[in-house]
């Protein structure tokens, strides 16, 4: 549950009196109708294409403890809207398609290393569109195992549309098993689909000889369900049910090897009349909600077509016209991920659905009236200025997700040529005034240049005067991986009122949180200024020297604090026990901010936003700044 003040600032108030004469004391503490609420602001569940479900996502974080109170969904904007997927495959061009899609933005595009090409804002794609504004979104059978006794190849012998269909061939001998397995996939896992667009999986077959022991599975593998399942749903043709008039199913559990989750499998045996195509529907929604698989919380992970023969046996089968059928998509997709987000309170953790506006830049939109980025409208993608511009415009606020790229690694910035592309990415975002987002990604330990990488770009920024508030996030696709392990599995802590989206967003907007490893901190961090003024605050001062004051409450054994004045480490006071206040004497002459980190050992696993002081006179932010609090102090 959140965290209420009422200790935290008892806490604060002791320490503050502490350490300070009377003249000199300001309170660190907001309001005490507020709370601090721990927040993951950046994570992917069943509406993407991951194999993650949010029930497994809610009860990763209940492991946590009571550290976790909101989890705010963030999938993207182009795979709730279907926009680019794949619907069919005919064999036509063997087992490879590819059919044409508008081609997104890309970062030289949009971060300005090369100019927005001409077609960027085309409302439409056709036959008629420039071929560089059109990619090839490729479809394929993949081999993923063939036994010697077993064939798959393209044949031109039987079609249930065009001229070509599958031909699967199995033949096997007593005390033998054979099969051949075929993986169907998708560029940018555009054969994924959500179980909440009521998806509807077609599949079209020719049975020629069945005998002995054999079968043709259609498999249609889910995600991951609570608290260590796997699911799957099988559709099985066999020689029993050849000519039969009903279907029949089975739920079974089968144990997972050592570090690998059960399965949790529903084997569906389907019938079909021999020697004439049978062109089959399953309504995968319906089977995964009546076989309790988790329902509308799945996505189509995987689909896999295995024929096999075990003992004496053989199996002959036509197959053709893969149809992927989704009836809820876009808007419609976004009201039920809301739906499904509002049925996920058990244990107290809260679930609002955002979304990650993600064509060209990668921007997390925040806001109960943001409505879902629109593709028909803008195919290519939204430019960073457009997508910010239209999230602002429904009363919404936009992070800046991983500015470095999405790969899960480390690639340090201090080397020669990686400095170089560093400080020409920092100058675009200077000049481009940040696109004017509100939120920056920066706890990301190994991702793009590391957190040290985060760092420094969010602070050279505010030097800047490009001032956004810092936000730690995973954007975890696994429920196994973001939550308890990382190595990125920061959240952020914010202070709000309520757990209302309205109320996380004015303390997000206001700068009023604090973001970091949630296994290793569980306490609070403020910063009290001049003026009453408090961490995420725009101050005006007089030139010259003014008390600010670091606390925090919390710490446990063998953690350290450290202050940071401009983008600079000053130094690391002692700490004496969990909780801990410094002051220190800022000399503001010009616009300057501080901030403070918290250690274990040598890794930075707690900071603070800053506070921002400026000399009276000095240029005012902009009208509906992101800043919420600009004071004189006389």
């Amino acid at each position: 549950m959140a965290r209420p003040l009422a200790l935290v600032l008892l806490a604060l108030a002791a320490l503050a009196s502490a350490g300070c004469s009377e003249s000199d004391r300001r309170p660190a503490q907001p309001s005490t109708r507020e709370s601090i609420y721990g927040v993951q602001l950046h994570v992917h569940g069943s509406m993407s294409e991951g194999h993650a479900s949010m029930r497994g996502h809610n009860a990763a974080a209940r492991e946590l403890g009571d550290v976790v109170d909101v989890i705010w969904w963030s999938d993207h904007d182009w795979r709730l809207a279907g926009h680019t997927y794949v619907k069919d495959f005919g064999f036509e061009q063997g087992l490879s398609e590819v059919e044409p899609a508008p081609a997104p933005l890309r970062a030289p595009q949009w971060d300005g290393r090369e100019p927005l090409p001409t077609w960027h804002a085309a409302g439409d794609f056709g036959p008629d569109a420039p071929p560089e504004s059109v990619e090839l979104v490729e479809k394929v059978w993949t081999l993923r195992e063939q036994t010697p006794g077993a064939r798959a190849r393209i044949s031109d012998r039987e079609a249930r549309d065009g001229t070509q269909s599958l031909q699967l061939s199995v033949r096997s001998e007593a005390g033998r098993s054979e099969r051949v397995v075929l993986v169907f996939e998708a560029s940018r896992r555009r054969h994924i689909a959500s179980l909440a667009s009521e998806v509807k999986l077609g599949l079209s077959v020719l049975p020629v000889h069945f005998s002995g022991d054999a079968r043709m599975v259609l498999s249609a593998r889910l995600s991951n369900q609570p608290p260590d399942l796997r699911s799957r749903l099988d559709y099985v043709l066999t020689q029993a049910t050849l000519g039969a008039k009903k279907t029949e199913a089975r739920i079974g559990r089968v144990e997972g090897q050592p570090g690998r989750r059960a399965l949790q499998l529903a084997r569906i045996e389907v019938p079909a009349e021999p020697g004439l195509w049978n062109d089959w529907v399953f309504d995968l929604t319906s089977d995964a909600t009546d076989r309790a698989l988790g329902g509308e919380d799945n996505s189509v992970v995987e689909i896999v077509l295995r024929a096999e023969v075990r003992g004496a046996g053989r199996l002959d089968v036509y197959v053709d016209d893969l149809r992927i059928q989704r009836d809820v998509t876009g808007e419609n997709l976004f009201h039920r991920e809301r739906q499904l987000a509002a049925q996920m309170g058990e244990g107290g953790i809260v679930n609002h659905v955002g979304q990650e506006i993600s064509y060209a830049a990668h921007l997390n939109a925040f806001g109960p009236d943001v409505p879902l980025a629109d593709p028909i409208a803008h195919p290519h993608g939204l430019t960073p200025d457009e997508a910010v511009a239209f999230v602002h415009d429904h009363g919404g606020i936009v992070s800046l997700n991983h500015v470095f790229g999405v790969q899960v690694d480390r690639r340090s910035h201090r080397f020669p040529n990686a400095r170089e592309a560093f400080e020409a990415g920092l100058a675009r975002l200077i000049a481009d005034r940040a696109h004017g987002v509100d939120l920056l990604e920066v706890g990301y330990r190994s991702r793009g240049h590391g957190l040290d990488g985060f760092v420094e770009l969010w602070d050279r920024l505010a030097l800047a005067g490009i001032r956004l508030t810092g936000i730690g996030t995973s954007d975890s696709h696994d429920e196994d991986v973001g939550w308890a392990r990382g190595p990125n599995n920061f959240i952020t802590w914010i202070f709000a009122r309520s757990d209302r989206q309205v109320d996380l967003m004015h303390g997000l907007r206001s700068g009023r949180a604090f973001f970091g490893d949630p296994t290793r901190f569980d306490g609070a961090l403020d910063i009290a200024g001049p003026a009453g003024s408090r961490m995420g605050d725009l101050v005006f001062v007089p030139k010259g020297e003014h008390p600010v004051r670091f606390d925090v409450v919390g710490l446990r054994a063998g953690q350290r604090v450290r202050w940071i004045l401009d983008g600079q480490v000053r130094r690391a006071p002692p700490v004496g026990g969990k909780d801990f206040s410094h002051e220190e004497t800022i000399d503001v002459q010009s616009a300057t901010f501080v901030r403070f980190e918290v250690l274990e050992g040598d890794e930075v696993i707690v900071l603070s936003n800053p506070l921002y002081l400026a000399p009276q006179g000095s240029p005012r932010p902009p009208e509906g700044s992101r800043t919420t609090r600009v004071e004189s102090v006389d």
